[in-house]
């Protein structure tokens, strides 16, 4: 099954999880584009505020790898522990048109994450959208996460964390070198997890 959506996306991200709390504290941010946690995963935009279009795949088993047209492709593995893994927004605007992605109910599956036009308006906002993204997944027990298509932006989220040990980059996020953007990620992230533990 294939359904697409226009997504309101805030702070860079959307997530793909079950109704549950999220375990910030386990995110692993390190290849740029997919973090996944504990249970569930984010999804990190190029801009910070805007519509961005998804699209949603569910498959019984991993579709042949689709390249063209994309410019980016990552593949995590995903768990769900409530049997209601959805594509949102994170922020309780999500779009009811996008499917269940885990019809097998709570497991662990596989998601492979494409995504194009994040290099277009980096940390802005974009109220036509101009990223396009393509979420995959199927039962698949864990696995490696591992980079299909690769970018610039990709390239320096794995450089960020090529010195650190499995632990260390299982729990950071790539800094910037810019002392601001690195204050303002520090400020977005500590924003999301307040409002996160608010829900």
């Amino acid at each position: 099954m294939t359904t697409s959506s226009v997504m309101f996306v805030n702070e860079g991200i959307f997530g793909i999880s079950d109704d549950a709390q999220v375990p910030m504290e386990t995110v692993r941010w390190s290849n740029g584009l997919a973090a996944p946690m504990d249970h569930g995963a984010w999804v990190l935009t190029g801009i910070n505020t805007g519509l961005v279009n998804v699209t949603a795949q569910c498959f019984d088993a991993a579709p042949p790898i689709e390249a063209t047209d994309w410019e980016e492709i990552v593949e995590v593995s995903v768990r769900s522990i409530a049997g209601d893994l959805r594509i949102n927004s994170g922020y309780s605007i999500t779009p009811d048109d996008l499917p269940l992605l885990n019809p097998q109910g709570p497991g662990w599956y596989r998601m492979r994450v494409h995504a194009s036009g994040r290099s277009i308006n980096p940390d802005g906002v974009s109220d036509e959208p101009v990223e396009d993204y393509l979420i995959a997944v199927w039962p698949q027990e864990p696995a490696e996460s591992v980079v299909i298509r690769s970018s610039k932006m990709i390239d320096e989220a794995l450089l960020a964390n090529a010195d650190a040990t499995p632990q260390e980059a299982a729990h950071s996020t790539p800094e910037p070198h810019d002392t601001a953007e690195r204050d303002r990620r520090a400020d977005v992230r500590g924003r999301l997890l307040r409002s996160l533990q608010d829900d």
